[in-house]
């Protein structure tokens, strides 16, 4: 009886937490279940996309076309440094789920050399078609999954775009641009050209 009413206690508890704070676009990326390559189920939109900055590309293991893109993404990796994993997240979703199983993305992952923070998804295909469409579908419904990377901080509502076929440095570089950097501390520095030298004599 006591154990019963822990847990109702714990459950209110519970109950009574806030919502986490909802991102610029909550209404429109689908908070689907999600699987990584790990074998971890997590919601999409709260789990992997709204407290963090992220890489989003498609990927098939079958699909030659994708892999190259999946190389690319191996050598972004080591550009992002130690944030990645902490603050920069990078997710390649399959768009072959039937084929694409956890243990075939695992084993797909250790290939490219995925570090801590870079997951390989899978899901429902139902799912997956819907985040496909709503992250890479162009007006007039054109599917760009497979030539273009999603980048973005959802917890400022910034995102973009980046053909597949770019270079590691310049992807890089868009994740740069919505990357919060600190703020220095202390008095302002002087900007501006040096102090010109006094010449004596």
């Amino acid at each position: 009886m006591a154990r019963a009413a822990a847990h109702s206690i714990q459950e209110g508890l519970h109950q009574c937490e806030p919502p986490p704070k909802a991102g610029a676009h909550a209404s429109y990326i689908p908070n689907v279940l999600v699987r990584t390559h790990d074998n971890q189920i997590a919601r999409f939109y709260d789990d992997l996309v709204r407290p963090r900055i992220v890489l989003i590309n498609c990927m098939a293991v079958r699909d030659q076309a994708s892999c190259c893109h999946i190389e690319t993404v191996s050598q972004v990796q080591p550009l992002i440094g130690e944030e990645l994993g902490r603050s920069v997240f990078i997710y390649s979703i399959t768009t072959d789920p039937e084929h694409d199983t956890t243990s075939l993305l695992r084993a797909f992952a250790e290939k490219y050399g995925a570090g801590k923070g870079w997951l390989f998804l899978t899901g429902e295909p139902a799912d997956l078609k819907m985040l496909r469409a709503r992250l890479f579908n162009h007006m007039g419904g054109e599917d760009c999954s497979m030539h273009l990377f999603r980048y973005g901080n959802e917890a400022v509502g910034l995102w973009g775009g980046i053909p597949a076929k770019s270079t590691p440095e310049l992807i890089a570089q868009r994740l740069s641009w919505i990357t919060p950097r600190e703020r220095q501390t202390g008095p302002p520095k002087r900007g501006g050209p040096p102090p010109l030298l006094t010449v004596e004599g």
